[in-house]
């Protein structure tokens, strides 16, 4: 090969690849909201997120205004900013902003769309059968409420053999009240050293905290890159062993008691599987089915297990910079509980000033709401009479149709753990004084960076 064939060679690979850059270059319509300028092909705008998106989203809604537009990779996507923007989209044009874009963790493993990924006639199906049977098994009713006490009871018993020594609350947090929702799914609670379910719930967090987790659901493809950078394989492994070793033996273990042992058990596998059988014997077409149900439980046990456990985590992060509001919160527990009984949902109303919200980006950053987002100022919940003040803008479980199925439940374990353990411990930082950081990790839930605290029994 000449000189010339060479230099040839090379200037065609040059034109071809900057073809393909220019093809896949993302090219903003005029008829778009405004939004930030240059994007990469492939990455769109994400190398202009940060290491604080949410600061970034904040800085882009100054910019831009309530509504913006920007490429997640190769997807447009239209960022909606402020309480009227939301409840109009959500609510107001809910049939137009209730389907769910094609993309996420789930799909690389699985074909099957669960509750969170699908959308129109499957999602309004696989819903409300999901929350009829929760409701039967008692979500938002005292039954459950009664199950939450007695698990509180026990983490509340496994704080107190720390013995007053700084831990990490994360794992522990994690199973008691994974405990909750696996009462109602699978009809039984887990030992807190149970290695083989501590093992389940660490690869939960891994799937759904962090960043990478994040890139991994927006660009399928990145986990065929050289050296795996953002532990996709990691993430495929974790949802491999929840689904194949964990949740699947479950269903499977249900569908052969349903079939042929004379006592099934009564939980919510089972009565959804009697759905199937139903809808089957009545020859309907239905998108409740054998195949789908590990995901959708998959996605209840998610969504039951992350979220509360995440916010206890945040609330005690709080407590600690703040033992003012700790000790406050202990009063008034002291006042309307005493210390010998546990609290319950009926003493909720008495005790107005216990409603601790911690500080999240996602909900209490809006400046025309809130008069001082960044400051943590529980009060503002609580009028001059006492009463607790319902902001139509408070909305952590979402709103529309897209709200969250498990707002009841965990409502109710948010108000019961916090009540239990601001009655029980005073929160302390390590003997040096070190303070948790109130910096967040975004990842497809908003956690707190890990901390360690002393629980000191109270007298």
């Amino acid at each position: 090969m000449t000189v010339f064939d060479s230099t040839a060679l090379l200037l065609t690979g040059m034109v071809l690849l900057l073809s393909l850059l220019l093809w896949l270059y993302p090219r903003r319509s005029s008829r778009l909201p405004p939004g930030p300028g240059f994007a990469l092909p492939l990455l769109g705008h994400l190398h202009l997120l940060g290491k604080d998106p949410l600061a970034t989203f904040r800085t882009w809604r100054r910019q831009y205004g309530e509504i913006f537009s920007l490429y997640m990779g190769q997807q447009l996507t239209v960022v909606l900013n402020g309480h009227k923007v939301i409840k109009e989209a959500l609510v107001k044009q809910a049939d137009v902003f209730s389907d769910r874009a094609e993309f996420g963790l789930v799909f690389l493993v699985t074909d099957e769309k669960g509750i969170v990924a699908a959308s129109g006639a499957e999602w309004k199906t696989v819903r409300k059968a999901s929350l009829e049977i929760l409701r039967e098994f008692g979500m938002g009713k005292n039954l459950l409420t009664e199950k939450i006490q007695e698990e509180v009871t026990e983490y509340i018993r496994a704080i107190a053999s720390k013995d007053g020594q700084p831990f990490d609350m994360t794992h522990l947090t994690q199973i008691s009240v994974s405990n909750n929702i696996c009462s109602i799914l699978y009809g039984k609670r887990f030992d807190y050293d149970d290695q083989v379910f501590k093992d389940y719930m660490k690869a939960m967090d891994a799937i759904v905290a962090g960043q990478t987790s994040l890139v991994a659901g927006l660009f399928p493809f990145v986990r065929h890159i050289p050296g795996d950078p953002f532990k996709t394989h990691d993430i495929v492994r974790g949802l491999r062993l929840l689904l194949d070793t964990f949740i699947q033996p479950i269903v499977t273990r249900h569908i052969q008691e349903l079939d042929g042992g004379p006592n099934p058990p009564d939980d919510f596998i089972t009565a959804y599987l009697r759905r199937v059988r139903q809808d089957e014997a009545d020859q309907k077409v239905s998108y409740i089915t054998e195949k789908s149900l590990p995901i959708v439980i998959l996605h209840l046990f998610t969504a039951g297990s992350e979220t509360s456990a995440t916010t206890l985590r945040w609330a005690v992060a709080y407590f600690l910079h703040h033992p003012d509001v700790q000790e406050k919160c202990h009063q008034e527990i002291r006042k309307v509980v005493g210390v010998d009984r546990r609290p319950t949902m009926q003493d909720r109303p008495e005790m107005t000033e216990t409603t601790v919200i911690p500080n999240l980006d996602s909900v209490l950053h809006d400046p025309e709401v809130w008069e001082d987002p960044d400051t943590f100022r529980p009060e503002r919940f609580i009028g001059p009479d006492g009463k607790l003040i319902r902001y139509e803008e408070f909305i952590p479980f979402s709103t529309g149709r897209r709200v969250c199925l498990g707002e009841s439940l965990a409502r109710m374990e948010l108000f019961l753990y916090l009540a239990a353990m601001i009655q029980h411990f005073r929160f302390l930082p390590p003997e040096d004084g070190q303070l948790p950081s109130l910096e967040g990790i975004l990842g497809f839930t908003f956690t707190p960076m890990p901390f360690t605290f002393r629980a000191i029994p109270r007298q």
